[in-house]
């Protein structure tokens, strides 16, 4: 499976989209099997739910998204990139999470509104031992309160910051256009 669908192949609008480099890294890192059951929580685009979809063959993807645009956006991509497992959750996380199934395989946090502890809680009930969490951050307030609420809880977690520079011809000559740093957790149940 090759990640990292060319950002231009999704269809957009104003919401936020996770790009290619960080989406094949968060991919890598989520370990997603065929049969496995995933959950993207703060989906946007549904760029990631794509990439889940598209490893998860035998498997469903439930996308989490409150933004009215960003559901109409992940419903759009998911027909143009043929992804008929891929189900829709309007609402904010951890409320919306009711709707899920009973247990999960992989979660992917893209967003937590503020509600990180109690989305962290629902995902420790949803997730057998083995169960991945993979929380993307782009604030050193969120990389902290990851850190934090992850003390005392069941899972071994591993972190790194990532920056991208992508090649841009300016002139007669190129540079590397620098895009935010990202730093990217994964956590493994106990």
């Amino acid at each position: 499976m090759q990640f990292g669908i060319k950002d231009e192949e999704f269809i957009r609008g104003k919401v936020p989209m996770t790009k290619a480099e960080i989406r094949a890294m968060v991919m890598v890192k989520a370990g997603i099997r065929p049969e496995d059951t995933v959950a993207d929580i703060g989906a946007g685009t549904g760029s990631l739910s794509i990439e889940a979809a598209l490893c998860a063959t035998k498997g469903n993807v439930y996308s989490i998204e409150r933004n009215l645009e960003g559901i109409e956006l992940i419903s759009r991509n998911a027909e143009k990139f043929g992804c008929h497992n891929i189900h829709t959750i309007a609402g904010t996380a951890p409320e919306a999470m009711d709707a899920l199934p009973e247990k999960l395989d992989v979660i992917i946090i893209g967003g937590s509104s503020g509600n990180m502890h109690d989305i962290l809680d629902r995902c420790e009930a949803l997730l057998p031992v083995g169960g991945r969490i993979v929380l993307t951050a782009v604030t050193v307030e969120t990389t902290g309160e990851i850190v934090k609420e992850f003390e005392g809880r069941p899972f071994d977690l591993e972190g790194f910051q990532m920056q991208i520079n992508r090649l841009k011809k300016l002139g007669h000559y190129h540079l590397y256009d620098p895009m935010s740093p990202i730093f990217i957790f994964t956590a493994v149940k106990k």
